[in-house]
């Protein structure tokens, strides 16, 4: 069982071309995390992102002996990423852990890298935070003891104010990603600043970019002409809710939205891009890593720092200070499912 890198981890996933980027940016600088852990790693810690409990087992097999269980938003070291026997065809990867192995599929990697760096007066509309811990804890106000929210890792939200309480500790107030307007608080210690140049523009203006998006291989590639210049595994529409096929545009986009339906509500979900009026959207993901099968209610679920990247790069670039972009008819880039 021998450890792998991050292009063979999403190569694993279904990714065609994984990993493969424009020469210009990476997806660490995009997102603006740096961390020490090893290459072969997507992070040093896991958080359990499932109601259900998941196992660990002393090999990476689903029928491997079983160690201990895991419940939902425990945070587990990783130690290693390993190819090993599929619970299901798409994905053999598991990580090792603390006493065993458990299977990557409901384990959201993570990182722990408090915020030392607070905005302590915070100029209208505000500015971009994305949540640096595995879970922040929201607060309709900082005197409260009572959690309302808990904010995953890598979920993006405005900031509007910043508060000191009584004990000298600094609190950001969240808007959008989580409510229409001035909402709960959370420590600034667990949420970062999203700086304009994180958001800038990749390739503008490329006269044919356009995006190739196969259910069959549950890929996500962006191209300029018929070049690929980006790669990512997908978690497309469950059947029944299946991604639509055929060709479309970029009608708007956001860099944060919390979406609710009939059995799930997601705050901060990370950059999407909507491609159809019913709200389809390539957008970021916390709570499965189980990329390559179906999976969601019709969108492209893809990595955090993907979608930050797919954000940056489809026109039209988004101001920083915008919620919303909205795209004239047939002007954003065009997107092919088949």
């Amino acid at each position: 069982m021998e450890g792998i890198n991050r292009r063979q981890f999403l190569k694993l996933g279904g990714a065609v071309m994984a990993g493969m980027l424009l020469p210009k940016v990476s997806v660490t600088a995009a997102t603006g995390f740096t961390t020490t852990r090893p290459a072969h790693l997507p992070a040093s810690q896991g958080r359990i992102a499932t109601w259900w409990r998941q196992a660990i087992r002393a090999e990476p097999d689903p029928n491997g002996e079983w160690v201990a269980w895991k419940t939902r938003d425990e945070i587990i070291p990783l130690y290693a990423a390993v190819e090993g026997v599929p619970p299901w065809p798409t994905n053999p990867i598991w990580y090792q852990t603390e006493g065993g192995y458990i299977h990557s599929g409901y384990v959201q990697p993570v990182e722990n890298i408090p915020n030392g760096e607070v905005v302590q007066e915070v100029a209208a509309p505000g500015f971009w935070g994305q949540v640096c811990v595995p879970i922040a804890e929201a607060r309709w106000n900082p005197t409260s003891n009572y959690t309302v929210y808990k904010l995953y890792y890598g979920t993006v939200y405005r900031i509007v104010a910043s508060v000191l309480d009584r004990e000298g500790r600094w609190w950001y107030q969240l808007q959008e990603g989580v409510t229409w307007g001035p909402g709960p608080y959370v420590p600034a210690r667990t949420i970062r600043r999203i700086p304009p140049e994180a958001l800038s523009p990749i390739s503008p203006g490329h006269p044919d970019k356009w995006i190739r998006i196969s259910i069959e291989e549950q890929t996500v590639t962006c191209m300029e002409g018929e070049t690929p210049v980006f790669s990512t595994p997908t978690a497309s529409g469950l059947y029944g809710t299946g991604t639509p096929l055929g060709e479309f545009n970029i009608l708007y986009k956001r860099h944060a939205q919390r979406m609710i339906g009939e059995d799930y509500d997601l705050p901060g979900i990370a950059f999407p891009v909507y491609f159809t009026w019913s709200g389809v959207a390539i957008h970021g993901t916390y709570w499965h890593n189980d990329y390559g099968r179906r999976h969601s209610h019709g969108c492209l679920n893809v990595p955090n720092d993907a979608a930050q990247w797919i954000f940056r790069w489809v026109e039209p670039y988004t101001p920083y200070e915008l919620y919303t972009q909205r795209v004239p008819p047939g002007a954003g880039t065009r997107v092919v499912v088949v």
